[in-house]
């Protein structure tokens, strides 16, 4: 029943709890997030529908699950919500915010004690909770020329990575100056010293609309993928510059591989894409951006293959038939347009049909 209804009313985003016992859901034909507790991980129909947050009136673009359990949604309405739950009942805060277009991306720092959306009104926020007024409130970074199209924060939180169709990447200081405590205190890597906001410390220039940005996990480098298929990885100086190099050896275009819609770092040496190939692809980031492989069987087929059993298989192999090679059973019938890292070795995909799909690594 859980994926007839997916199917039927399409995805958008998803994205997990901290503790991976939840996923939410943006439902395209609804405008609608539905969070669902998970059952069998690959087994989509024992997932069982624990709640619906129905505060949106068109589209949801952005989900973001906090580390400590908030969830933050942005929509095509042009509103940002931010959900607490309380007692097992999803509580809505008040959020302050003047914004004129839809909401395109987002997410929440990596302590959870501020977020980021971007619009398609050129502009950024970077939201925090007032406690004396009981509302989220926000200030503006207005660097771009056109929409907003990816956010990511650095590991420090004191930086936010910010991507746009007027074809720069900007990274860009987002400290709150008037409350520090929404900083992470016991940080002490690249970028601790930062006490500005709305500082622009990297100005890229590409060749494309910016889909998809990340940061490896120890903040020494970052990614960036264009709607070109164009990818680049850079690196930090200590002092917290671009390590200046060779054009040609940041410049990639994945020969292997058509143009990724997210990226999403596993580790300093692997980086993950997906779009248009319908299956994630590893890359080597060690030292540049280098195709590795395709992963071929999500979880439901490695099952498909196992319960097949040697005879069976071995009966295909001599009808020359061989083994299945459905799309809907080894990736997505349409591109992938969303990306999340369930555990270290394992990654969920999800794309505008309502397939989620389990990756091991």
């Amino acid at each position: 029943m859980t994926e007839s209804y997916l199917k039927q009313q399409k995805l958008v985003t998803h994205t997990w709890s901290p503790d991976g016992q939840f996923v939410a859901l943006s439902i395209k034909n609804t405008s609608n997030a539905d969070i669902y507790k998970i059952g069998q991980l690959e087994k989509i129909g024992t997932w069982q529908k624990v709640s619906t947050l129905k505060d949106a009136s068109q589209q949801i673009n952005v989900l973001s699950w906090s580390v400590d359990n908030k969830i933050l949604i942005g929509s095509d309405d042009r509103s940002v919500v931010v959900y607490r739950n309380i007692n097992n009942q999803w509580s809505k805060d008040l959020v302050i915010i003047t914004n004129e277009k839809a909401i395109l991306s987002g997410e929440w720092a990596p302590n959870g004690q501020k977020c980021v959306v971007g619009t398609a009104c050129h502009k950024a926020f970077v939201l925090f909770f007032e406690e004396k007024n009981n509302w989220w409130h926000n200030q503006q970074i207005n660097c771009f020329y056109s929409s907003v199209t990816a956010c990511r924060f650095h590991p420090s939180g004191r930086v936010v990575g910010l991507g746009s169709t007027d074809q720069t990447f900007k990274l860009v200081s987002c400290v709150i100056q008037e409350n520090m405590n929404f900083e992470d205190q016991t940080y002490n890597g690249l970028f601790k010293d930062i006490r500005t906001f709305g500082e622009i410390l990297v100005t890229i220039n590409l060749n494309g609309w910016i889909n998809s940005i990340d940061f490896t996990q120890s903040g020494n480098k970052f990614a960036v993928a264009a709607h070109t298929g164009l990818i680049k990885q850079y690196s930090f100086n200590e002092d917290g510059s671009l390590i200046v190099d060779n054009e040609d050896k940041n410049a990639t275009y994945i020969k292997e591989t058509k143009p990724f819609n997210k990226i999403i770092y596993l580790n300093d040496s692997t980086l993950v894409g997906v779009g248009y190939d319908r299956k994630p692809v590893l890359l080597s980031s060690e030292p540049t951006l280098k195709f590795t492989s395709i992963i071929e069987k999500c979880l439901a087929a490695e099952g498909e293959v196992q319960k097949s059993g040697s005879i069976a298989a071995a009966k295909q192999m001599f009808s020359g038939k061989g083994q299945k090679t459905e799309d809907d059973k080894f990736g997505h019938q349409t591109a992938i347009t969303c990306i999340n890292k369930v555990s270290d070795s394992l990654i969920s995909t999800s794309d505008v049909n309502g397939i989620i799909n389990f990756w091991r690594i």
